[in-house]
């Protein structure tokens, strides 16, 4: 099927996700709750773009393509809408960026410079209360106050990382007879860092 990003026509296979397909032609499409390959769920909205057709602001990391779709990644209106799902995460976020926390890691302190996000514009606040980093096992750790509640760990972790309460007082929990099943590895698809070796 052919599609169009930013009135550039690719072809697309059905079932292929926006957000492969415009990277398979080199537009880069931010993304905090997504890698590919790993199971996942929108959260973060830093990866919207624009249906051209029906004007739907929509998720690039969920949305399968269609024949004919026409989408644009590049209006400075995604720009701004990306810029405000950063700072609405970055109201939230509590954590102090400081060793062990490597910038070049952090997808979410990369993004920030990169679409000037403002730490100022909403008031910061969060549910989640300052806490010494837990260690989880060998050389893996989990700092919850850099957590931005993507879910990445929680889906790719079998009987491990779970969600504990709803809406903004969500928080990402590793109960002590769940340790045994994680994966060190899963501080690699971490986008802040919260999960580190």
């Amino acid at each position: 099927m052919k599609i169009k990003i930013n009135k550039r026509e690719i072809e697309a296979s059905e079932g292929e996700k926006l957000i492969e397909v415009a990277r398979r032609m080199g537009i880069e499409i931010p993304a905090l709750c997504y890698v590919s390959g790993y199971n996942h769920h929108p959260s973060c909205m830093v990866c919207v773009v624009k249906d051209c057709k029906t004007g739907q602001i929509i998720p690039s990391c969920s949305t399968l393509v269609a024949e004919e779709m026409c989408i644009d990644s590049e209006t400075d209106e995604i720009m701004e809408m990306r810029c405000q799902s950063l700072e609405l995460l970055l109201s939230d976020h509590i954590a102090v960026c400081r060793p062990p926390c490597k910038p070049e890691n952090c997808k979410l302190l990369q993004y920030s410079r990169a679409y000037r996000a403002k730490w100022s514009r909403y008031p910061r606040y969060s549910a989640i209360k300052q806490t010494s980093p837990q260690h989880i096992k060998g050389n893996l750790w989990f700092d919850v106050t850099k957590c931005i509640r993507c879910g990445l760990c929680v889906y790719n972790s079998k009987d491990g990382f779970t969600f504990k309460e709803r809406g903004f007082c969500m928080q990402v929990v590793l109960l002590d007879e769940s340790i045994i099943n994680i994966d060190e590895m899963l501080w690699k698809i971490c986008p802040t860092c919260a999960l580190y070796v």
